[in-house]
């Protein structure tokens, strides 16, 4: 189609890039101003084309490229807008359009505010303006980014919708709220999944009791974003759905921000952020779950469970550890039997040089656990029937074991007992340590104070001042984080009495248990580590089982 001269197209355009500008640049302006223009000059208008809420750096906008295809059609010989940055604020694109592009399709550009008109020839100042554009676009993408830090930083809830469990406090939107309804529905999935249970199985369980997914619940409470979905499916949910919340520690009641950024204000592709680069605030909002279920949860979830061609129920599946290469040991054993199972590590089982097979029958391994959990079990439920301070201070000697030679059983001296043994085995840290080493940062402080006061004072030579300033603060720095690390060390002893407490309260209802299940492993052990054997005769092994809460018990085989 020959093209018309006189045919003229409307292109107008508004984002949040426009900053301050965004009442004089509304659409309405804008096409105000453009068809008066075209009616003064006598230009044919052939239609308009309206990116209401794109930025200005991108290109791939729908009207724009609806623009440009009527233009490669023939159908348009003028581009109107209102100004250049209207047109874009990309630099690169705008130089291609108004260089390139347009001129060789026979356009005439008209930026009307800019006095920029390409049939009165080249305008000199065009290419300034342009940079100028990119460059407010750049400055505005900087303040939005500092402004979402700054708020991520108060602990403020910054996105679009709450994540699923919560809603937003009516009064500040900035704040999370527990959502009854959805809550329960986290919760029982969180419980599920510390059973041992995957993903998937918990999507296929959710799904078939018809509890709506995320988006559609937020479509039956809100009305909105039914787009978001296929509305004849509301309780399809995912795996992948299911798996995100399972990895969201908004759940535990703190607010995780900054997890992911742009590349640049030009590229609006998100990408991940390094997780120690996350801005995590504590304790703003309701927690639906507790940091003991969460992290316990993590970990269960991140164990591959490949497809299991035995056709039986593996209950150590991702538990068994070997301690030389750190990699899971693989169960290799006969369609439906466990009586032949067995475990290898898997470096071994895939090249025979990068490990030893730490091998270990099922059986073996079943009956030790077994074992073991029952004796803790008993254990515990003696000590818990006890109570504290149910033994006598004179049935307890200081070498004798609380628990041994009586049948009264002190949960308090057993635990005291236990945690004065690890104390011995870990070399303690003790307080005098950290007021050493607080003391020091404390004096350090002073100097480097009274150090840029005899600067300022020309006492002390700006390179002699650099010197002594990077030297002394280098010091500080590793004081610091010494200190951090005593701390940590230090809660973690004070939690280790409750910790105690929490296992035995929880291993005693497993007393005279037959058979293990993975729910039951899940809920006791944390890992299990097998070593290899020592290559004597007759072969001797030994299995380290580390409890959760409670430490480790080690058994030679």
């Amino acid at each position: 189609m020959k093209q018309q001269a006189n045919t003229a197209a409307i292109y107008l355009r508004i984002s949040r890039d426009d900053g301050g500008d965004a009442e004089s640049n509304s659409i309405g302006n804008q096409r105000e101003m453009l068809l008066r223009h075209a009616k003064e000059n006598n230009l044919v208008v052939f239609s308009e084309y309206a990116d209401d809420g794109i930025s200005g750096t991108t290109f791939e906008r729908p009207q724009f490229k609806r623009m440009v295809e009527d233009i490669e059609s023939g159908k348009i010989g003028v581009v109107m807008c209102k100004d250049l940055s209207r047109l874009g604020r990309n630099n690169a694109m705008v130089a291609y359009y108004t260089e390139i592009f347009f001129p060789q399709n026979d356009i005439r550009f008209i930026a009307l505010n800019d006095n920029i008109d390409s049939l009165y020839g080249e305008n000199e100042i065009m290419g300034f303006k342009s940079i100028i554009n990119e460059y407010y676009a750049r400055d505005i993408s900087k303040k939005i980014r500092s402004s979402f830090k700054v708020r991520a930083q108060k602990g403020d809830f910054i996105g679009s919708y709450p994540p699923y469990g919560y809603i937003k406090n009516p009064e500040n939107k900035h704040q999370l709220l527990v959502d009854e309804y959805s809550a329960g529905v986290v919760e029982r999935i969180f419980s599920l999944a510390a059973q041992g249970i995957s993903a998937k199985t918990i999507a296929t369980t959710l799904r078939k009791d018809g509890i709506l997914m995320p988006m559609a619940y937020l479509h039956h409470r809100t009305g909105k974003w039914g787009s978001a979905y296929d509305q004849r499916f509301p309780a399809d949910w995912k795996q992948s759905t299911v798996h995100n919340i399972l990895k969201n520690r908004v759940y535990m009641g703190h607010m995780v921000g900054l997890k992911q950024t742009m590349k640049s204000f030009k590229h609006k592709k998100l990408e991940n952020v390094p997780e120690e680069n996350w801005v995590t605030v504590r304790d703003t909002h309701q927690a639906i779950v507790d940091e003991e279920t969460f992290w316990h949860v993590q970990k269960l979830i991140s164990i591959k469970r490949p497809p299991n061609v035995c056709g039986i129920e593996n209950v150590f599946v991702g538990k068994l550890k070997c301690p030389d290469c750190g990699r899971n040991l693989g169960y290799q054993g006969l369609q439906g039997r466990h009586k032949s199972a067995n475990f290898v590590c898997n470096s071994y089982r895939r090249n025979t040089k990068a490990c030893t097979p730490h091998y270990i029958r099922y059986n073996t391994i079943y009956d030790l656990v077994l074992k073991d959990i029952r004796e803790q079990a008993d254990i515990g439920s003696k000590l818990n029937n006890g109570g504290f301070g149910s033994a006598s201070e004179d049935n307890v000697s200081d070498t004798d074991n609380p628990c041994d030679k009586t049948d009264k059983y002190d949960l308090k001296a057993y635990i005291n007992q236990l945690l004065a043994e690890r104390e011995d085995a870990d070399e303690g840290i003790n307080k005098k340590e950290l007021d050493k080493a607080k003391a020091r940062s404390s004096e350090l402080d002073t100097i480097i104070k009274r150090l840029f006061e005899q600067n300022a004072l020309g006492v002390i030579p700006d390179d002699r001042f650099a010197s002594l300033f990077n030297e002394y603060t280098a010091e500080q720095s590793t004081i610091n984080a010494k200190i951090d690390t005593i701390k940590a060390q230090l809660d973690k002893q004070n939690n280790d009495a409750e910790n105690l407490e929490q296992f035995f309260a929880i291993i005693q209802k497993h007393k005279g248990i037959q058979t293990l299940t993975t729910q039951t492993i899940a809920d006791l052990i944390d890992h299990i580590v097998v070593n290899e054997h020592d290559g004597g005769k007759p072969r001797r092994q030994k299995i380290k089982i580390v409890y959760r809460f409670a430490g480790s018990t080690e058994i030679e085989v």
